[in-house]
Protein backbone atom coordinates (compact mmCIF):
# COMPACT_ATOMS: atom_id res chain seq x y z
CA UNK A 1 0.00 0.00 0.00
CA UNK A 2 1.60 3.26 -1.16
CA UNK A 3 1.81 6.35 1.04
CA UNK A 4 -0.57 9.20 0.26
CA UNK A 5 -1.08 12.78 1.40
CA UNK A 6 -4.42 12.69 3.17
CA UNK A 7 -6.57 14.61 5.65
CA UNK A 8 -7.53 13.19 9.01
CA UNK A 9 -10.62 14.36 10.91
CA UNK A 10 -10.55 13.96 14.69
CA UNK A 11 -13.27 11.63 15.95
CA UNK A 12 -12.04 11.25 19.54
CA UNK A 13 -9.06 12.50 21.53
CA UNK A 14 -8.99 10.93 24.97
CA UNK A 15 -6.40 11.88 27.57
CA UNK A 16 -5.38 8.83 29.61
CA UNK A 17 -2.90 10.66 31.84
CA UNK A 18 -1.38 14.14 31.92
CA UNK A 19 1.14 13.09 29.27
CA UNK A 20 -0.55 10.32 27.28
CA UNK A 21 -3.38 10.50 24.80
CA UNK A 22 -5.28 8.33 22.33
CA UNK A 23 -6.31 9.94 19.08
CA UNK A 24 -8.85 8.52 16.64
CA UNK A 25 -8.81 9.96 13.12
CA UNK A 26 -11.23 9.40 10.26
CA UNK A 27 -8.96 8.96 7.24
CA UNK A 28 -10.61 7.34 4.19
CA UNK A 29 -8.01 5.38 2.26
CA UNK A 30 -5.74 4.70 5.23
CA UNK A 31 -7.65 2.18 7.33
CA UNK A 32 -6.10 -0.78 5.47
CA UNK A 33 -2.72 0.02 7.02
CA UNK A 34 -0.76 -2.90 8.46
CA UNK A 35 0.83 -3.38 11.92
CA UNK A 36 4.22 -1.70 12.04
CA UNK A 37 3.37 1.07 9.60
CA UNK A 38 3.10 4.67 10.73
CA UNK A 39 1.85 8.11 9.72
CA UNK A 40 3.63 11.45 9.45
CA UNK A 41 1.24 13.88 11.11
CA UNK A 42 1.21 17.65 10.71
CA UNK A 43 0.75 19.13 14.19
CA UNK A 44 0.66 22.74 12.99
CA UNK A 45 1.26 24.47 9.67
CA UNK A 46 3.70 26.85 11.38
CA UNK A 47 5.80 23.97 12.73
CA UNK A 48 8.73 22.95 10.54
CA UNK A 49 8.30 19.17 10.48
CA UNK A 50 5.50 16.63 10.82
CA UNK A 51 5.70 14.04 13.61
CA UNK A 52 5.82 10.25 13.07
CA UNK A 53 3.35 8.08 15.01
CA UNK A 54 2.96 4.31 14.89
CA UNK A 55 -0.58 3.17 14.13
CA UNK A 56 -2.15 1.62 17.22
CA UNK A 57 -5.16 0.17 15.41
CA UNK A 58 -7.21 0.55 12.24
CA UNK A 59 -10.93 0.12 11.65
CA UNK A 60 -11.54 -0.48 7.93
CA UNK A 61 -15.34 -0.38 8.14
CA UNK A 62 -15.33 2.96 9.93
CA UNK A 63 -12.31 4.20 7.92
CA UNK A 64 -10.53 5.28 11.11
CA UNK A 65 -7.12 4.78 12.72
CA UNK A 66 -5.99 5.14 16.33
CA UNK A 67 -2.73 6.73 17.49
CA UNK A 68 -1.11 6.64 20.93
CA UNK A 69 0.94 9.73 21.73
CA UNK A 70 3.00 11.11 24.58
CA UNK A 71 3.03 14.87 25.14
CA UNK A 72 6.71 15.81 24.97
CA UNK A 73 6.93 19.01 22.90
CA UNK A 74 5.02 21.73 21.12
CA UNK A 75 3.59 19.46 18.42
CA UNK A 76 2.12 16.91 20.79
CA UNK A 77 0.93 19.65 23.16
CA UNK A 78 -1.15 20.96 20.27
CA UNK A 79 -2.41 17.46 19.48
CA UNK A 80 -3.72 17.15 23.03
CA UNK A 81 -6.02 20.15 22.41
CA UNK A 82 -7.61 18.85 19.20
CA UNK A 83 -11.36 18.45 19.44
CA UNK A 84 -13.70 16.25 17.34
CA UNK A 85 -14.10 17.77 13.90
CA UNK A 86 -10.58 19.22 13.73
CA UNK A 87 -8.84 18.32 10.44
CA UNK A 88 -5.10 17.84 10.00
CA UNK A 89 -2.92 16.79 7.02
CA UNK A 90 -0.89 13.60 7.18
CA UNK A 91 1.19 11.23 5.06
CA UNK A 92 0.64 7.51 5.29
CA UNK A 93 0.72 4.65 5.61
CA UNK A 94 4.52 4.67 5.64
CA UNK A 95 7.05 1.90 5.87
CA UNK A 96 7.56 -1.83 5.95
CA UNK A 97 5.14 -3.63 8.31
CA UNK A 98 5.79 -6.63 10.52
CA UNK A 99 5.80 -9.95 8.69
CA UNK A 100 3.31 -12.65 9.54
CA UNK A 101 4.94 -15.56 11.37
CA UNK A 102 5.08 -19.00 9.73
CA UNK A 103 2.46 -21.60 10.62
CA UNK A 104 3.16 -23.18 13.99
CA UNK A 105 4.97 -20.11 15.38
CA UNK A 106 4.19 -18.56 18.76
CA UNK A 107 4.62 -14.78 18.80
CA UNK A 108 6.24 -13.09 21.79
CA UNK A 109 5.84 -9.31 21.68
CA UNK A 110 8.18 -7.25 23.89
CA UNK A 111 7.19 -3.59 24.33
CA UNK A 112 8.75 -0.68 26.16
CA UNK A 113 6.50 2.24 27.12
CA UNK A 114 4.63 3.77 24.18
CA UNK A 115 6.45 1.30 21.94
CA UNK A 116 3.43 -0.87 22.71
CA UNK A 117 1.42 0.91 19.98
CA UNK A 118 2.51 -1.09 16.88
CA UNK A 119 2.72 -4.29 18.95
CA UNK A 120 -0.82 -3.89 20.24
CA UNK A 121 -1.94 -3.57 16.61
CA UNK A 122 0.09 -6.66 15.69
CA UNK A 123 -1.27 -8.67 18.63
CA UNK A 124 -4.86 -8.04 17.54
CA UNK A 125 -4.12 -9.15 13.99
CA UNK A 126 -2.13 -12.25 14.92
CA UNK A 127 -4.60 -13.62 17.45
CA UNK A 128 -7.39 -13.12 14.91
CA UNK A 129 -5.35 -15.31 12.55
CA UNK A 130 -5.01 -18.05 15.13
CA UNK A 131 -1.41 -17.30 16.17
CA UNK A 132 -0.67 -17.78 19.92
CA UNK A 133 0.40 -14.37 21.27
CA UNK A 134 2.17 -13.34 24.47
CA UNK A 135 2.71 -9.63 25.20
CA UNK A 136 5.41 -8.55 27.66
CA UNK A 137 5.20 -4.84 28.44
CA UNK A 138 7.66 -2.75 30.42
CA UNK A 139 6.19 0.34 32.04
CA UNK A 140 7.45 3.37 33.87
CA UNK A 141 6.58 3.54 37.54
CA UNK A 142 4.02 6.32 37.08
CA UNK A 143 2.17 4.72 34.16
CA UNK A 144 -1.34 3.95 35.46
CA UNK A 145 -3.38 3.19 32.37
CA UNK A 146 -2.93 -0.55 31.81
CA UNK A 147 -4.66 -1.48 35.05
CA UNK A 148 -6.76 1.62 35.71
CA UNK A 149 -9.26 1.12 32.89
CA UNK A 150 -12.68 -0.20 33.80
CA UNK A 151 -13.20 -3.45 31.81
CA UNK A 152 -16.81 -2.45 31.19
CA UNK A 153 -16.02 0.96 29.78
CA UNK A 154 -16.79 1.31 26.08
CA UNK A 155 -14.96 3.52 23.64
CA UNK A 156 -11.45 4.38 22.57
CA UNK A 157 -9.87 4.28 26.04
CA UNK A 158 -10.65 0.58 26.42
CA UNK A 159 -8.37 -0.33 23.53
CA UNK A 160 -5.11 -0.32 25.47
CA UNK A 161 -6.30 -2.07 28.61
CA UNK A 162 -4.83 -5.41 29.59
CA UNK A 163 -8.42 -6.61 29.90
CA UNK A 164 -8.76 -5.96 26.19
CA UNK A 165 -5.94 -8.41 25.48
CA UNK A 166 -7.37 -10.95 27.87
CA UNK A 167 -10.76 -10.79 26.17
CA UNK A 168 -9.09 -11.79 22.90
CA UNK A 169 -7.08 -14.64 24.39
CA UNK A 170 -3.79 -12.72 24.39
CA UNK A 171 -1.52 -13.63 27.30
CA UNK A 172 0.16 -10.59 28.85
CA UNK A 173 2.59 -9.78 31.66
CA UNK A 174 3.69 -6.36 32.84
CA UNK A 175 7.02 -5.31 34.31
CA UNK A 176 8.23 -2.25 36.23
CA UNK A 177 11.46 -1.38 37.98
CA UNK A 178 9.65 -0.39 41.17
CA UNK A 179 7.40 -2.79 43.12
CA UNK A 180 3.82 -2.86 41.80
CA UNK A 181 1.23 -5.45 42.66
CA UNK A 182 0.95 -8.10 39.96
CA UNK A 183 4.00 -6.80 38.05
CA UNK A 184 7.31 -8.50 37.38
CA UNK A 185 9.91 -6.36 39.18
CA UNK A 186 12.74 -5.62 36.76
CA UNK A 187 13.21 -4.76 33.11
CA UNK A 188 10.95 -6.14 30.44
CA UNK A 189 14.04 -7.75 28.89
CA UNK A 190 14.67 -9.66 32.12
CA UNK A 191 11.01 -10.71 32.02
CA UNK A 192 11.43 -11.87 28.41
CA UNK A 193 14.55 -13.87 29.27
CA UNK A 194 12.74 -15.53 32.19
CA UNK A 195 9.76 -16.33 29.97
CA UNK A 196 11.85 -17.86 27.20
CA UNK A 197 13.92 -19.81 29.73
CA UNK A 198 10.70 -21.35 31.11
CA UNK A 199 9.81 -22.85 27.72
CA UNK A 200 10.80 -26.32 26.62
CA UNK A 201 13.41 -26.52 23.84
CA UNK A 202 10.64 -27.54 21.43
CA UNK A 203 8.47 -24.55 22.43
CA UNK A 204 11.45 -22.21 22.27
CA UNK A 205 12.14 -23.31 18.71
CA UNK A 206 8.74 -21.98 17.66
CA UNK A 207 9.16 -18.51 19.21
CA UNK A 208 9.35 -15.42 17.01
CA UNK A 209 10.12 -12.14 18.81
CA UNK A 210 8.62 -8.78 17.87
CA UNK A 211 9.72 -5.63 19.69
CA UNK A 212 9.39 -1.86 19.82
CA UNK A 213 10.64 0.54 22.48
CA UNK A 214 13.75 2.44 23.56
CA UNK A 215 16.94 1.53 21.72
CA UNK A 216 18.80 0.20 24.82
CA UNK A 217 15.86 -2.08 25.61
CA UNK A 218 15.79 -3.57 22.12
CA UNK A 219 19.60 -3.89 22.06
CA UNK A 220 19.40 -5.92 25.27
CA UNK A 221 16.60 -8.04 23.83
CA UNK A 222 18.76 -8.77 20.78
CA UNK A 223 21.33 -10.27 23.16
CA UNK A 224 18.61 -12.48 24.66
CA UNK A 225 17.66 -13.55 21.15
CA UNK A 226 21.29 -14.47 20.42
CA UNK A 227 21.53 -16.40 23.68
CA UNK A 228 18.51 -18.56 22.88
CA UNK A 229 18.96 -18.60 19.07
CA UNK A 230 15.66 -16.80 18.48
CA UNK A 231 14.59 -14.91 15.37
CA UNK A 232 12.62 -11.69 15.49
CA UNK A 233 11.81 -8.24 14.19
CA UNK A 234 12.24 -4.78 15.68
CA UNK A 235 10.34 -1.60 14.89
CA UNK A 236 12.82 1.28 15.13
CA UNK A 237 12.02 4.81 16.20
CA UNK A 238 13.86 7.77 14.68
CA UNK A 239 13.61 11.50 14.15
CA UNK A 240 12.77 12.15 10.53
CA UNK A 241 12.12 15.06 8.21
CA UNK A 242 10.48 14.06 4.92
CA UNK A 243 9.00 10.66 5.82
CA UNK A 244 9.42 9.26 2.31
CA UNK A 245 13.15 8.50 2.09
CA UNK A 246 14.47 11.50 0.19
CA UNK A 247 16.31 13.34 2.97
CA UNK A 248 18.12 10.26 4.35
CA UNK A 249 17.87 11.83 7.81
CA UNK A 250 16.58 8.81 9.71
CA UNK A 251 19.15 6.14 8.94
CA UNK A 252 20.09 3.16 11.10
CA UNK A 253 23.27 1.09 10.81
CA UNK A 254 22.86 -2.53 9.75
CA UNK A 255 25.30 -5.42 10.14
CA UNK A 256 26.75 -7.24 7.14
CA UNK A 257 29.75 -9.25 8.25
CA UNK A 258 32.60 -6.83 8.77
CA UNK A 259 31.23 -4.07 6.56
CA UNK A 260 27.77 -2.79 7.41
CA UNK A 261 25.51 -0.28 5.72
CA UNK A 262 22.83 2.30 6.43
CA UNK A 263 19.10 1.78 5.91
CA UNK A 264 16.40 4.45 6.02
CA UNK A 265 14.05 3.88 8.95
CA UNK A 266 11.08 5.55 7.25
CA UNK A 267 10.83 3.51 4.04
CA UNK A 268 13.31 0.63 4.38
CA UNK A 269 11.83 0.06 7.85
CA UNK A 270 10.66 0.90 10.40
CA UNK A 271 10.59 -2.89 10.86
CA UNK A 272 13.90 -4.73 10.45
CA UNK A 273 15.10 -8.24 11.33
CA UNK A 274 16.35 -8.14 14.92
CA UNK A 275 19.66 -9.74 13.96
CA UNK A 276 20.27 -7.32 11.09
CA UNK A 277 20.42 -4.14 13.19
CA UNK A 278 23.84 -3.11 14.54
CA UNK A 279 22.69 -2.41 18.09
CA UNK A 280 26.14 -1.05 19.05
CA UNK A 281 25.81 1.83 16.56
CA UNK A 282 22.51 3.70 17.10
CA UNK A 283 21.75 6.08 14.25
Amino acid sequence: MNSQYLSGRVMDNGQRTDSLGLLRLHVPGLAMAQPGQFVHLTCGTDLTLPRPFSILNSHPEAQTIDLLYRVVGEGTRRMATWQPGFVTPLLGPIGRPFTRPPTGTRAVLVAGGVGVAPLDFLARRLVAQGVPVTVLWGLEAESPFPVAVDPGRAGLAEGLAVCHWQAQGIVSRLSAMTPREGFFQGTVVALAAEYVQSLTPEERGKVLLYTCGPWPMMAALAQVADRFSLRGEASLEARMACGFGACVGCVAWMRDGGAGYYRRVCVDGPVFPLAEVDWQRPG
